[in-house]
């Protein structure tokens, strides 16, 4: 039993995993011995895969034109579906190599060809994932520079052996993002261990809020939970300024997200997902240091609305990050302790 507390406590997504694995070995026993193998989903009976693939013919035709003063389409002929995922290891210099010469120093880029549509920040909270940095860049990059989106990438680094705070280092990304660029229209959060897998799933501010990774391969491609809202998402500016951030309380593994979402859920707003089996995700298993449980979350969940007002952008403080720009992110790195 201490074994498996031990576990549990300090490998939750780990032990998160395997739980959905057999839950959903159970499922499958079920659907069969009782519907003769016919799946059922979200509660209705779908005949064969519960998944339906994403459709292969081109967005735009080939010969479709538009002009540097368009606005750029949402569906370019690129992007032609399903993503080739490589998660063999590589070194950051050889992604900087690949694409230093497309993306600004500091990890900005803008389409030439057309007027981006969005102003996009992708926030990464991040602490020693060295490996997984590269692996999601060369992913990442060809799929939004073929939706031309107009994009900047902050790595969030918590220094230090304190618990991490993922909800806290995104609210200081928010803030020392607009101290350098004020104009982004919608900020994405994307954990570094979460590879898209379809160059369909938009990463521009339509339908904010919104879940990208809808489903992940270690939870069986299904959505984790209803009111999941976790790995990678986004909400617009003035969204995230609304809903006052993220809660800066959860030190530990999970409830961040959770809490999350019933701040947008109590202002009215509605999270939207990828259509047609878009949000599929990979996660990187390798080298996956996992950060302790917070055990103390369920508890912090029973009050979130109540917290909502006190406890967020408004409630910030933190020392000086030390800012850096490398060829293909901005890198902001501090301490964090939770006694200040």
């Amino acid at each position: 039993m201490y074994s498996m507390l031990h576990f549990i406590y300090y490998k939750p997504g780990r032990a998160n995993a395997l739980l959905y694995r057999y839950q959903a070995m159970q499922e499958t026993v079920i659907d069969y011995v009782y519907y003769g193998g016919i799946r059922r989903r979200k509660g209705r009976l779908n005949q064969g895969s519960a998944s339906t693939p994403a459709q292969t013919i081109p967005y735009l035709p080939l010969n479709y034109n538009y002009s540097n003063f368009d606005v750029c389409p949402e569906k370019f002929p690129e992007m032609k579906g399903q993503i080739y995922v490589n998660m063999t290891e590589i070194p950051l210099s050889e992604v900087n190599t690949n694409f230093s010469h497309i993306i600004q120093h500091g990890g900005s880029w803008e389409p030439h060809d057309c007027i981006a549509a969005w102003n996009v920040a992708f926030l990464i909270p991040f602490r020693n994932r060295f490996e997984h940095l590269p692996i999601l860049f060369r992913h990442l990059l060809p799929m939004l520079i073929k939706q031309r989106i107009k994009f900047s990438i902050f790595v969030i680094n918590q220094e230090g052996d304190d618990l991490f705070n993922r909800a806290l280092l995104l609210n200081i990304g928010f803030v020392e993002a607009m101290k350098i660029d004020h104009s982004f229209d919608c900020f994405i959060f994307h954990d570094v261990d979460h590879i898209p897998e379809n160059d369909r799933n938009y990463y521009g501010c339509t339908g904010m809020p919104r879940l990208f990774a809808e489903q992940l391969d270690i939870h069986g491609y299904r959505l984790e939970y209803e009111d999941f809202f976790g790995g990678v998402n986004g909400v617009t500016t003035q969204q995230f300024k609304n809903v006052n951030g993220f809660s800066n309380q959860f030190w530990g593994w999970g409830g961040e997200d959770d809490d999350f979402y019933t701040r947008i859920r109590h202002y009215g707003y509605n999270v939207s997902r990828p259509p047609n089996n878009y949000g599929k995700y990979q996660s990187i298993v390798n080298h996956h240091t996992q950060e302790r449980q917070y055990l103390g979350r369920f508890s912090r969940l029973k009050h979130s609305v109540e917290r909502n007002f006190i406890d967020g952008l408004n409630s910030l403080h933190y020392k000086k990050p030390t800012i850096r720009h490398y060829p293909l992110f901005t890198n902001i790195s501090l301490k964090l302790r939770p006694d200040g």
